[in-house]
């Protein structure tokens, strides 16, 4: 019998289960995954930029006391592959006033901020005189806005960090299982077959999974895309939606090259570009490339084995970018892939809540995962701990539930 059992081993189950075995060296815990290492599944097909720039409160302290945690970890010597290239906001005529106060509230918070009329780089601000630009409405764009503090990682690092910690404390692993559904049990059993009855109070007791039977006293679901269906089988409606997430892959040659090796504030190679319309330019250094998406409000929907789309690049991506970026001209992906997020639809905020007695849930990222995990997994933690308090790193505290299902937050503004 296991004391806890966390379901899923990407970023965010990885760090739950790292804060547990840290917060709690003597229970015995196991994480369970259906691939065959940890993070193989949407953690490694992920963007991997981070920024601590949020309008919502709760998402600025998620994401800041989880970037604060990987830089300590890789000044201590690990490398996480962590870049602090800057934020780009290329912001459009039409959006001016609420980027205009969005600046003015970080930079009351302490986030520095940089506001640039032009750039010395193959950025168009003006696309109004092109014809085809105004037929797709794009719009002119009125100033850059540079978040500092931001950049990007490498996500297989960061999750092998939590992994490694975890296993090196005494934490089991079990790959290559599917979890298929929670088990309950009566908390008053009364050796009748059948039990639980529906008047009977229950508890989560574990897991069937494609091995069997897996018995535990508390079960965490942390599971990002698949979380949908695995809580709807139970009854759980929560308000979490999988949407598709695709990246293409563009040599960074030429005067893309230029682009890649522009460094503002001081910075060796440009910012993550945020284009009018959701298309976003993520550099990759290491590579001579830019990781190339957009934030598309298609229909929501799963695929078990997903896969990156052409006609995304040639006809939703590649219009409204070479508009933009006119060196991106005649440029094809040299390599692509696909994953999910797990979008909360109500505010766009991680869940991390007690669902029933022994059963939580941490998910609902919508999509800045990595960014906020150790933040998360901190918070699931103290909460299946039992605490009422979860600390952060650097001291921070907040209620252990201030992310449970039902809160009230304001909606998050800044969102890719």
């Amino acid at each position: 019998m296991y004391d806890f059992l966390v379901v899923g081993a990407g970023i965010v189950g990885m760090a739950t289960a790292y804060h547990l075995q840290r917060l709690s060296p003597s229970s015995k815990i196991l994480v369970v995954d259906q691939y065959a290492g940890a993070g193989m599944g949407d953690t490694a097909k992920s963007a991997a930029a981070f920024r601590t720039a949020f309008t919502s409160w709760i998402n600025r302290v998620l994401a800041k006391t989880s970037v604060d945690f990987y830089r300590k970890v890789q000044e201590s010597g690990v490398d996480l592959g962590m870049r602090f290239v800057g934020y780009l906001f290329m912001v459009p005529e039409d959006s001016v006033g609420l980027m205009q106060r969005v600046a003015g509230e970080l930079r009351e918070m302490g986030v520095a901020v940089e506001i640039y009329k032009e750039l010395s780089a193959p950025v168009r601000f003006r696309v109004s005189g092109d014809e085809e630009a105004r037929e797709m409405e794009l719009p002119d764009i009125a100033f850059g806005l540079l978040v500092k503090e931001a950049g990007i990682m490498d996500p297989e690092k960061l999750v092998r960090f939590y992994y490694e910690e975890y296993v090196k404390g005494g934490g089991e692993v079990l790959f290559n299982t599917k979890v298929e559904t929670v088990l309950f049990s009566p908390r008053k059993p009364l050796g009748i077959p059948g039990e639980p009855f529906t008047w009977q109070a229950v508890r989560a007791s574990g897991v069937e999974t494609s091995a069997g039977v897996i018995e535990a006293r508390n079960v965490i679901i942390a599971t990002g895309a698949w979380t949908e269906r695995l809580m709807d089988a139970m009854g759980f409606g929560l308000p979490l939606k999988p949407r598709k997430r695709q990246v293409f892959v563009v040599r960074a040659d030429g005067e893309m090259g230029r682009l890649l090796h522009m460094g503002l504030a001081d910075r060796d190679y440009g910012p993550m570009i945020i284009l009018p319309k959701g298309v976003y330019l993520r550099p990759e250094p290491s590579e001579g490339t830019f990781w190339i998406g957009v934030a598309d409000r298609r229909p929501f929907r799963f695929e078990e084995t997903p896969e990156a789309e052409e006609p995304l690049w040639r006809f939703g991506i590649y219009p409204v970018l070479t508009k933009y970026v006119p060196a991106a001209e005649g440029r094809s992906p040299q390599n692509a892939w696909a994953g999910h997020y797990d979008e909360n639809v109500v505010d766009y905020q991680p869940v991390v809540d007690r669902l029933a007695e022994g059963l939580y849930v941490a998910a609902g990222t919508s999509g800045s995962g990595i960014m906020k995990a150790d933040a998360i997994g901190r918070i699931a933690a103290h909460l299946a701990l039992g605490h009422e308090r979860a600390e952060l790193y650097g001291g921070t505290v907040v209620d252990s539930n201030v992310l449970r299902h039902n809160r009230c937050f304001e909606e998050e503004r800044l969102v890719i």
